[in-house]
């Protein structure tokens, strides 16, 4: 945490007990950066999966892991939620699949010259537990760069450290104008390699997943 929250140049972490994962998966809870009402960035504990509206009772909440930036526009949803509730997620990097159906071969992306990226995201204060509170997150997509075009249609909406200020800035608050900072990624800023297909199986969590088979 104490790395993220250099990262982040956080200025406080509501998290608790923490301990990294090597294969996150869509329904865990994990650290993502917004800016408080105090404008404090604040590292949270968030839900990956955003909840756009309240369920009705005993019905189960419809989550979103991306959101494609192409569809912000079109979408009073994902137009006020930029416009007013981003965020940051902090990953050491991330996997893709390329190949045929039952054949595809898992890649993981990572930073060409740092520990970590900052992923753009939007939140929501609509909770998946009935018994207590917990904002939910999803990361925004957008075209995949040179090198990425050859694993996968869409990449994480990566921002450059100078950026997360204006990101998070609640100020800023057009949508349209704060779209421009969804870009592809510079191609010589990530690299890549191929790992095991053991990073197929979310119960698989360990830091061999990572490693160059």
């Amino acid at each position: 945490m104490d790395e993220i929250e250099a990262f982040l140049n956080a200025s406080a972490i509501n998290y608790g007990h923490y301990h990294p994962s090597f294969n996150a998966a869509p329904a865990q809870n994990l650290p993502v950066a917004y800016k408080n009402e105090e404008e404090e960035c604040v590292i949270e504990s968030m839900n990956w999966g955003f909840i756009g509206w309240q369920p009705k009772a005993g019905e189960r909440p419809f989550s979103i892991i991306n959101t494609r930036d192409d569809k912000i526009p079109d979408k009073p949803m994902w137009y006020k939620a930029v416009s007013s509730r981003r965020c940051i997620v902090p990953i050491s990097g991330f996997y893709e699949w390329k190949g045929p159906k039952g054949k595809k071969t898992p890649y993981y992306i990572y930073s060409a010259s740092g520990p970590m990226l900052g992923l753009a995201g939007i939140y929501s204060n609509i909770s998946p537990y009935e018994d207590r509170p917990i904002k939910t997150y999803s990361i925004i997509t957008t075209s995949p760069n040179s090198m990425m075009k050859d694993i996968h249609n869409r990449m994480p909406a990566i921002l450059h450290p100078t950026e997360f200020d204006d990101w998070l800035n609640p100020d800023v608050n057009n949508a349209s104008l704060l779209l421009d900072l969804i870009r592809p990624y510079p191609d010589d800023a990530l690299t890549f390699h191929e790992v095991g297909r053991a990073v197929g199986n979310v119960r698989n969590d360990n830091p061999e997943l990572i490693e160059a088979v």
